[in-house]
């Protein structure tokens, strides 16, 4: 849905997501800023940390933090950047 520099409004827009039936399931990336191979334009990668977020049976929203094992920075996880531009609400 975008990138934002605030975990707390990444969270709060996917609760608003999950409870207006626009999203079974929600998940939130930390990324990282960097550059991509050959063509040096700005974009994200993962850092392997995370949070999941659904909806209980009662209707609240449960988030559960992941971690992605470690793995070398390679070209190709680079040629994956996200180009999104950074969200400041």
């Amino acid at each position: 849905m975008g990138i934002t520099d605030d975990r707390g409004r990444a969270m709060q827009s996917g609760e608003e997501a999950l409870g207006s039936g626009q999203a079974l399931l929600v998940v939130i990336e930390a990324v990282r800023p960097a550059m991509a191979p050959q063509t040096l334009a700005p974009c994200y990668v993962p850092t392997g940390v995370g949070w999941l977020g659904r909806r209980t049976y009662v209707g609240e929203v449960a988030w559960d933090r992941f971690f992605v094992p470690d793995e070398p920075i390679a070209s190709s996880a680079l040629a994956g950047c996200t180009h999104e531009t950074q969200d400041h609400d």
